[in-house]
């Protein structure tokens, strides 16, 4: 019995170490595939205004981190930890906000035209800011963003 428990605790070992690692690449790399790394805005050409949220960057540190920051705004950076694309080709990614003290699960799809539009942003709680596409506040639709750089 302690035969067969052995060689198949050294198939385990042996299959497990060729799975791919996780790291915080992992995001970047998915994020890089789907398009998304680069500045992005309803209006490229309007000047950022702080706290709007109107210019959204997603960007690699040189450590490597993919990061989240709202209007070119240094005080406004955000971790993204996870990056995963749906069956359907949305982008869900996990962005620590630590100034709000929590992490929200953000939806992106991809526009016909070549843009980016939030279909979900929700909190661990469950919570959401936004659903099908529009915010929960006021019912707006979520504005299309233009890629700018």
């Amino acid at each position: 019995m302690t035969s067969i428990f052995h060689r198949l605790l050294a198939i385990i070992l042996l299959t497990s170490s060729f799975a791919p690692a996780a790291s915080a690449d992992d995001a970047v790399d998915v994020a890089r595939a789907w398009g998304l790394i680069g500045t992005w805005a309803a209006d490229c050409n309007a000047p950022p205004v702080k706290g709007r949220g109107a210019i959204i960057s997603y960007e690699v540190t040189p450590d490597g981190n993919l990061i989240y920051r709202r209007d070119h705004d240094p005080s406004d950076v955000n971790e993204v930890t996870n990056a995963r694309v749906e069956p359907d080709q949305t982008l869900v990614l996990s962005i620590v906000l630590p100034r709000a003290h929590q992490t929200r699960e953000n939806g992106i799809i991809k526009t016909t035209d070549g843009g980016i539009r939030s279909v979900f942003n929700r909190g661990e709680d469950g919570s959401y800011t936004i659903r099908e596409a529009r915010f929960i506040a006021n019912g707006k639709p979520t504005p299309a963003l233009r890629k700018c750089d």
